[in-house]
């Protein structure tokens, strides 16, 4: 780990979040039941959480950055700003490609502005698919490559120059192909241009899917 990735990426990343914080609230607080955030990052969505989850686990690869996110959960707890115990909560440091979870275990899983960092997307989206229960849901809100033809050159220019300063990010990935191909059955499906995130990454996906029933 570094000093950048430590400690400015974090701060950085509290303020491209500040933009989308309703988008962020009105996702989360859907979530039920057992519950698996991919990428918690610092924890900026962890108070959204409402008291229809019972568990909230969040697993993020970067160890500098779970430790934010257990310290925010801690002042947010001291404050009585959590729908649920802080005993509730479960951060780990780990990767999405490789969850350490059973099939079959989470009743929802949240996909809030990570697919577009992971290493190996597709691993990462067939893990999250084998942990949720049939029937689970998918929570997501994932910036994606543009469908204009100049939008998408300039995505496609700038991305080599942005993945170092973004620690990973993609500018142009098809996240919604991706869930798609996995098998998630999607519910409610926005795909727009954020009025609160800079042009270039405007672009995004909104909504929620589910695992069929009959998956295996």
């Amino acid at each position: 780990m570094s000093f950048y990735e430590d400690k400015i990426f974090p701060l950085a990343l509290d303020i491209a979040l500040a933009g989308v914080k309703q988008t962020r609230i009105d996702l989360v607080s859907q979530a039920r039941g057992r519950v698996l955030e991919i990428g918690i990052g610092n924890g900026a969505n962890l108070p959204f959480y409402s008291n229809q989850a019972v568990e909230v686990v969040g697993i993020e690869p970067c160890e500098a950055m779970v430790k934010m996110a257990g310290d925010r959960l801690k002042v947010l707890s001291e404050q009585s700003k959590l729908a649920l115990r802080l005993n509730q909560y479960d951060l780990r440091v780990g990767g999405g490609e490789r969850l350490p979870f059973d099939d079959n275990s989470f009743d929802t899983a949240v996909a809030c502005l990570v697919f577009c960092t992971i290493p190996d997307a597709e691993q990462a989206a067939k893990e999250m698919y084998r942990v949720l229960k049939p029937g689970g849901q998918l929570l997501f809100f994932e910036h994606v490559h543009a469908t204009g033809a100049i939008k998408k050159h300039i995505q496609d220019w700038l991305n080599p120059v942005w993945k170092p300063v973004a620690l990973g990010c993609h500018l142009n990935r098809d996240t919604k192909t991706l869930f798609e191909s996995i098998g998630f059955k999607y519910d409610n499906l926005q795909e727009m241009n954020h009025p609160k995130m800079f042009s270039v990454f405007s672009s995004v996906i909104l909504g929620t899917a589910h695992k069929p029933v009959a998956a295996h």
